[in-house]
């Protein structure tokens, strides 16, 4: 055998780069930075939008629940439209109101619903405002935007647990549309003076800044002219 031939026959063969292992080894990379990926997105979105979808059909869009930390309020006086005040909304005893029945007396509205966390947080302190208001034409309602036809019992529970001491009811899809005029963020809360007029909402709710701004909004309501 020749010297070039036993060259021939001892060249190491090069190296497949594509073997299985390797295969397999980046295989695994790529499910590991999709995981991280999809995990990153998924946090993103929740600091964004960190609200819980409602599972009722009594508003006219699916209300959300309100970030804690970002409550919002508005000082600006808002006249509601006849179709607002004039709009029956039942009442979970039964009956029918309106806003308008409630004329010349000082009205907080809140929008809620038993699923809401920050609504349940909120709650207490209505009933609070509720009992100091007594007897100074001050009515506050609670206004569900869950569904009468399968929740009643539910929210018949809830009110009987958290002891609510002022009228629950249900915010129906033209009322609520209406009021809520496109936020849907949960809680919302209304005081709407004598003259039919919002003199301050607030959307979402903060326990060390929302009693005192609230109850504030009503003293101030209560004592104009």
């Amino acid at each position: 055998m020749s010297k070039h031939s036993r060259n021939r026959n001892h060249n190491p063969q090069p190296k497949r780069f594509w073997t299985p292992m390797r295969i397999g080894l980046i295989g695994s990379a790529l499910v590991l930075v999709a995981a991280i990926a999809s995990v990153f997105f998924r946090s993103s979105t929740e600091e964004i939008n960190p609200a819980v979808s409602a599972p009722g059909k009594s508003a006219p869009t699916k209300p959300v629940a309100a970030s804690p930390n970002a409550p919002s309020n508005s000082a600006a006086t808002m006249a509601l439209p006849a179709s607002v005040m004039e709009t029956s909304f039942p009442l979970l005893e039964g009956k029918q109101h309106r806003l308008a029945d409630y004329a010349g007396k000082v009205v907080v509205v809140d929008i809620w619903a038993t699923w809401c966390g920050p609504c349940r947080r909120e709650i207490p302190h209505l009933v609070a405002l509720a009992k100091e208001f007594k007897g100074r034409s001050v009515e506050v309602l609670g206004l569900t935007t869950e569904d009468p036809a399968k929740d009643t019992e539910k929210v018949r529970q809830f009110v009987g647990e958290f002891k609510i001491n002022y009228p629950i009811g249900w915010a129906n899809g033209g009322f609520a549309s209406g009021l809520m005029k496109g936020r849907n963020s949960i809680p919302q809360t209304y005081v709407i003076g004598r003259d039919g007029q919002v003199r301050k909402y607030f959307v979402g709710f903060n326990a060390e800044t929302s009693p005192p701004q609230l109850r504030a909004a009503v003293e101030e309501a209560v004592t104009a002219h």
